[in-house]
């Protein structure tokens, strides 16, 4: 069978035969724009035949026009094979390396005719005094330039440095040497560690190499080695894939609410919402101060992002109120700067100004920053330390992912006994962030950060403050570890988690993080629903898509960009538990993996604590816009964040300050009355059958459990997004 990832040269490289439909058309247009160019010039304007020099550039044209014209053939050969087939069924296609070869024979030709252009350019440019053959020469070079370096940096860009091993692989297995298989199999998996390590060290050039930080790229290679096992795909593949299983899931979501025979109303942001749903009770002043808690210190995880996300929310006044209060530039910033202590800010201090600033701004006076490390290395998160007299507490709060150090951090996922003492059960954490969460623990032991923070006013009575830890990302699967730290010296501390990783705590860890940490979820974010064993499921996911997709590959990534199309979408069987698995396509596996340990096989590892999950639903777009959605907040359950939703909103939902959005516009609808199941439920139920009262959607609506279930035609709502 014929890989995706195309062999030229005996060798597999890292594109598909499917992926040269844009590259051949880029150069198709470059070529036909040339052509006219070239045609209107020789034959359409005249030039002087008494000069030699005219003469002898106007048939170097005439000779270029001869090679336009081929790589015009070659290129539309290469577009029209490009597009048949399918993203496995690679048959269609098998011609294309032969155009291929032809296409860089052109391009020697081409590379003979730049630099004899070159060198007829350097010979009668000055002398020469016609302008239109000077200019066509010129051009003539330069076009050709433009494509040669093009092909080289593809031919960089798509290198597989495993390659030959790959093809070689391939063919002793049809031969079935088991023993060269096993060799080169090992080989494969060595080198494709190795290339990874390769990536991550270019990617993270400017970075110094620590003996932490080389363990670190080793394991981090290893995952993504790990995680592309015995695949023969392509980047673009996975992103073909990503569009297809976004619209599975979608029309799953759809042929669930369709069903009468189920308990599901709607589904918000994603996730089934039944009559079981436990929506925050905000009615009730105990949950309503506790979620106003949850609001506020969303601020504190804000804020430990320092100057780059105080400019990123507010770019023209932030930057005049930071400059306004550098210690460059003011005598009140150099004042301001005292009172804590920094270690490796910026020269001016930008990072300690915008904590501040996040605060001043919102008139919070009574904060007041203790201690703040902007330290940033692998392992070793930046932190700050502030005292709340208006909450009576001492507020730690760890910055989340801002640099390539911290992106190494949050992928060395595998799961790490947390160093606590008489542990209930088996704890085990994510091995970066348990690293990270020792080193702060050590950093505020070592410095005595937390006596002086709890010494701090006595006359306001700072010793009897409680003490609260925050972070937003890998500052809040860090801040949950160090709660687990630091609880046996402060045993009412309380951690608030936003957005933490997936892949964070076993489960009797998770369990018993519910007695002092508060996470938060913002609609489909994916970072919640990431850990080594959720990525094994969504390899999986993302493979069964592949394998059912019968379409060309250009048209399901352009079906992408849109909303797509339901032609592009593979058909689903009607009842996937009554059909068989079907055997994995020989084209897709290359071999089952016995040398590396699977990612199946890690422990699995779950979101912190109390889970609030804030939901919206996706409101129908009307002839006047789309309007507002509505935000909801419900009990999350830790188990229920077992797969990515493929949707362009679960990278945007992580970020801080939507965040801090969502947290707030909860609040806003519940003032308004407006709840996301009302507009949904309006749709989907009559109201003789649930009551539409926004007081009553807050309520665990245990009273409407014994209702009918709503019947088919109620239940399509917009919602299914």
């Amino acid at each position: 069978a014929v890989m995706p990832g195309m062999v030229m040269f005996r060798r597999r490289w890292s594109v598909g035969s499917d992926d040269l439909v844009l590259p051949a058309l880029f150069l198709f247009l470059l070529h036909c724009v040339w052509l006219v160019v070239l045609s209107v010039v020789l034959f359409g304007l005249p030039y002087g035949s008494d000069q030699s020099c005219s003469v002898t550039l106007v048939d170097h044209g005439r000779g270029y026009l001869g090679i336009l014209v081929s790589c015009l053939i070659c290129e539309s050969a290469i577009m029209w094979l490009s597009m048949r087939g399918s993203i496995l069924y690679t048959q269609p296609r098998e011609a294309v390396q032969y155009v291929l070869y032809i296409r860089l024979a052109i391009l020697l030709v081409e590379l003979v005719y730049a630099v004899v252009g070159i060198a007829w350019l350097v010979q009668y440019y000055q002398p020469c005094s016609d302008v239109t053959a000077k200019n066509l020469a010129l051009g003539i070079v330069a076009c050709n330039w433009l494509v040669i370096f093009s092909v080289c940096i593809t031919l960089m860009c798509t290198f597989d440095p495993t390659g030959r091993t790959f093809v070689k692989l391939k063919a002793t297995r049809r031969r079935q040497r088991n023993l060269t298989t096993y060799t080169l199999r090992h080989r494969l998996e060595e080198g494709q560690a190795s290339s990874w390590s390769r990536r991550l060290k270019f990617f993270m050039c400017c970075t110094r190499a620590q003996d932490t930080q080389s363990d670190a790229y080793s394991e981090v290679a290893s995952l993504f080695a790990e995680f592309f096992r015995d695949l023969d795909i392509v980047p673009s593949d996975i992103i073909a894939g990503l569009v297809l299983l976004r619209q599975r899931q979608r029309s799953k979501r759809s042929s669930i609410l369709d069903q009468a025979n189920n308990d599901i109303l709607a589904f918000l942001s994603g996730m089934p919402v039944t009559r079981n749903t436990r929506y925050l009770d905000l009615k009730n002043s105990a949950e309503m101060n506790m979620y106003k808690d949850v609001c506020y210190y969303m601020l504190f995880a804000l804020a430990a992002y320092g100057w780059p996300m105080y400019l990123m929310r507010k770019p023209a006044c932030g930057l005049c109120r930071l400059a306004s209060s550098c210690p460059c530039t003011s005598v009140s910033g150099s004042r301001l700067s005292q009172s804590v202590t920094v270690e490796e800010d910026n020269c001016c201090g930008c990072n300690v100004l915008a904590i501040r600033r996040h605060f001043l701004d919102r008139d919070l006076k009574q904060v007041q920053i203790v201690y703040t490390s902007c330290h940033d290395a692998v392992y070793e998160t930046p932190f700050f330390v502030a005292v709340d007299h208006a909450k009576k507490k001492v507020v730690i709060s760890i910055r989340g992912t801002l640099s390539p150090k911290d992106a190494l951090t949050d992928l060395t996922g595998d799961s790490e006994r947390l160093p606590v003492e008489e542990q209930q059960g088996t704890w085990l954490g994510h091995k970066g962030m348990v690293y990270s969460a020792e080193y702060i623990k050590k950093k505020l032991e070592q410095e005595m950060i937390l006596s002086q923070a709890f010494g701090r006013d006595l006359s306001k009575g700072t010793m009897h403050y409680g003490l609260v830890i925050v972070g937003h990302s890998l500052g809040a699967g860090t801040a949950a570890i160090l709660s687990f730290l630091l609880r046996p010296q402060y045993p009412t501390l309380h951690c608030y988690s936003y957005s933490p990783p997936g892949g964070l705590f076993s489960e009797d860890a998770m369990e018993y993080s519910k007695e002092f940490v508060t996470s938060v979820v913002l609609g489909k974010d994916l970072v919640p629903r990431l850990g080594l064993s959720q990525l094994e499921g969504f390899r999986r996911h993302l493979l069964e898509v592949l394998q059912k997709s019968n379409k060309p590959k250009w048209r399901i990534i352009a079906g992408g960009t849109k909303c797509i199309p339901k032609s592009e979408l593979p058909v689903e069987d009607d009842d996937p538990q009554s059909q068989p698995a079907a055997p994995p396509s020989s084209r897709l596996w290359l071999h089952p993996s016995d040398l590396s340990i699977a990612l199946s096989a890690s422990t699995p590892l779950y979101p912190p604590g109390r889970i609030i999950h804030v939901v919206h639903n996706h409101p129908p777009e009307s002839c006047c816009g789309q309007e507002e959605p509505t935000y909801s907040a419900l009990w999350g359950d830790n188990k229920a964040f077992d797969e990515v939703i493929i949707s362009p909103a679960m990278l945007n939902e992580h970020m801080p300050h939507m965040v801090m959005e969502g947290l707030n516009k909860v609040l806003e609808n519940y003032n308004k009355g407006k709840t996301a199941l009302l507009s949904a439920a309006k749709i989907m139920v009559s109201p003789t059958e649930v009551d539409l009262n926004p007081e009553t959607m807050f309520v665990d609506t245990s009273t409407t459990s014994q209702q009918p279930t709503p019947t088919t035609h109620h239940r399509r709502n917009s919602s299914v997004r």
